[in-house]
């Protein structure tokens, strides 16, 4: 970890909100894979109601604390993070990730091979190895009205569509957009692009930032060299009523933005439909995310 006076290689924000049960390990294992780079971590916590930030404060006393007296959402903490960060590269993940062995080096190395990959995502894993879908394409509205159970029926491992199912993740390639429970981005992209759209509260900041950055010139890479594994829905376990209501207003937000004015009545009535939809699952207990399963085995 550097000093305030040396300018570090990584900053790493992580966003907390109730994360007590999470950020131990991830700061463990991000403290360990910064140690041989200048670096520093930066905590932006959401107004965490479990005593969050005094876990981070005991476990991680170089790190910076902002504590939000309330929640901002996710792109409001990951823009006041990425402002006070002050390194050339920036890490950033959830506190339910766990890094895995060299995984920040292999992501750095990326961005140093590459002049103009702007992000890299890591070989993200469930606690029990499997690999978690990390990367896809730009979503199209069609694909993204169906709903990835639709799109798991292509052929195992095709590289193409929303997200892409099936496929090893061990090739290193430029791809579409990557899940965003932990990726580095280059400095000078973020100057070129911009911070996050704070009008997303949770869930679509990635979505809307990865399309700004290929807009603007910048590579986003997926490396099989970098591992992390991802517990997955701690927040969304929170509050999952408010969790559907925020995907499908990020939807909508995404491609009102990016089509005819005139489509917006429409836009809004489909997600308004879908998010009914989901709500009503969710209320009947239906799981409507992969790792719900996966955190039975966790002992959530």
């Amino acid at each position: 970890m550097t000093t305030q006076q040396t300018r570090p290689e990584v900053s790493a924000v992580v966003v907390t909100w109730n994360s007590n049960s999470d950020i131990v390990e991830c700061l463990t294992s991000l403290e360990r894979e910064l140690a041989p780079l200048p670096s520093e971590i930066i905590v932006v916590d959401n107004g965490s109601g479990d005593g969050t930030v005094e876990t981070v404060r005991a476990v991680a006393p170089a790190a910076r604390v902002i504590a939000n007296p309330a929640n901002r959402g996710l792109a409001a903490a990951n823009n006041q993070g990425l402002a006070a960060a002050r390194g050339s590269i920036v890490l950033i993940c959830n506190a339910d990730v766990v890094f895995r062995p060299d995984s920040v080096r292999a992501m750095v190395d990326l961005l140093g091979r590459h002049q103009r990959a702007g992000w890299v995502v890591p070989r993200i894993l469930h606690e029990d190895g499997a690999v978690q879908t990390s990367v896809g394409d730009l979503p199209s509205l069609g694909e993204t009205l169906l709903g990835r159970q639709v799109a798991r029926r292509r052929a195992p491992g095709d590289r193409s569509g929303f997200w892409w199912d099936g496929w090893a993740h061990d090739a290193e390639l430029m791809v579409g957009r990557g899940f965003e429970c932990a990726y580095a981005v280059r400095r000078s992209a973020l100057n070129d692009v911009g911070g996050q759209d704070e009008r997303y509260v949770l869930d679509w900041e990635g979505f809307d930032w990865a399309e700004r950055f290929h807009r603007a010139g910048w590579e986003i890479w997926f490396t099989p060299n970098a591992e992390v594994v991802h517990f997955g829905g701690t927040s969304r376990r929170q509050v999952p009523f408010r969790s559907v209501v925020s995907q499908h207003r990020g939807m909508y937000l995404y491609f009102s933005d990016r089509g005819p004015k005139a489509r917006k009545p429409f836009l809004a009535l489909a997600f308004t439909t879908r998010a009914a939809v989901k709500l009503l699952l969710t209320a009947l207990g239906v799981p409507l995310y992969r790792w719900a399963h996966r955190d039975r085995r966790r002992g959530a």
